[in-house]
């Protein structure tokens, strides 16, 4: 029993202690380990920017992990003294006596730490490779469509179209001219007949007061909304059942989407075709950030 604890834990009955020796050997398998690690960060930086096989840096990755994780293990295996104790439960004990699990570490080599350090460090600035081949910040181009103010409707043949065109009670799918299938510019257009328009629906953006154009792009998952009810003017979703009033701002009615569809500005050009006077204000599609 080593006396060199016991004024440190006074109230521990020390059963019995084994320090383990300094050992050259697990130094040299920590300090291994930490440059293996380096190593194959830098490798696996190296790989990646060069554009080589996934196979090279992979394994550089994998073996710079599992190096620093040995290392790391070697490291604390002999850090702590192995230590038997009895802790006695007497009533008038004080709560803030040192517990048990308060054993102190024992000195070491500070190079073990400061090689493990300095390997986690290089390895974890490696790991930052990826990011330029991440591009550009998107800035604002994912609220973006590709709607410009006078850029035409056209079907999916390219053909502009106009406000007969589409039947009373009816849908068609159209698309900015110049981006056909740009899936987050597509757009919904009904043609209500009779119905009234009511609020939220912006007035100003309907046609002949019967047309009106909504994103495809469902606000719950971004499906896209492609059925029609006349009856009740209830633009549908098929893929989880939401709905929205064709007449009220495309509000949702039934379903889990929460968000109305967002409305086009929608106009006539001096030939007479449908043109959008401008993008959508609101989100196209989920919602997001």
């Amino acid at each position: 029993m080593s006396d060199d604890h016991e004024p440190t834990r006074p109230h521990l009955r020390v059963v019995s202690e084994e320090t383990p020796p300094p050992s050259q050997a697990n130094d040299a398998l920590v300090i291994g380990s930490a440059i293996i690690a380096a190593l194959c960060g830098v490798g696996f930086a190296v790989g990646l920017v060069l554009e080589t096989s996934i196979a090279v840096y992979g394994t550089a990755l994998a073996l710079g992990l599992l190096a620093l994780g040995f290392g790391a293990r070697r490291y604390f295996s002999d850090l702590f003294p192995d230590i038997e104790a009895v802790e006695p439960r007497h009533p008038e004990q004080d709560a803030d006596d040192e517990p048990v699990a308060a054993i102190a570490p024992l000195e070491r080599r500070s190079v073990l730490r400061n090689a493990l350090i300095g390997a986690g460090g290089v390895f974890g600035v490696s790991l930052l490779a990826p990011v330029p081949s991440l591009g550009p910040a998107p800035g604002d181009e994912l609220k973006r469509t590709d709607w410009r103010r006078g850029t035409r409707l056209v079907t999916t043949d390219g053909e502009p179209i106009s406000a007969e065109n589409v039947a009373t009670g009816g849908v068609a799918t159209v698309w900015p001219e110049g981006s056909i299938n740009n899936e987050i510019s597509a757009v919904i257009l009904v043609r209500v007949g009779d119905a009234r328009f009511r609020q939220p629906t912006n007035m100003e953006w309907i046609v002949n007061n019967e047309l009106v154009a909504y994103s495809k792009v469902c606000t719950h998952a971004g499906c896209p909304v492609g059925l029609f009810r006349e009856q009740d003017n209830a633009l549908f979703c098929p893929c989880h059942q939401s709905t929205f009033d064709a007449v009220r701002g495309a509000i949702p009615t039934f379903g889990p989407t929460a968000r109305a569809l967002p409305q086009l500005p929608l106009g006539v050009d001096e030939e007479g075709f449908l043109i959008a006077l401008g993008d959508f204000t609101e989100q196209v599609g989920p919602a997001y950030g």
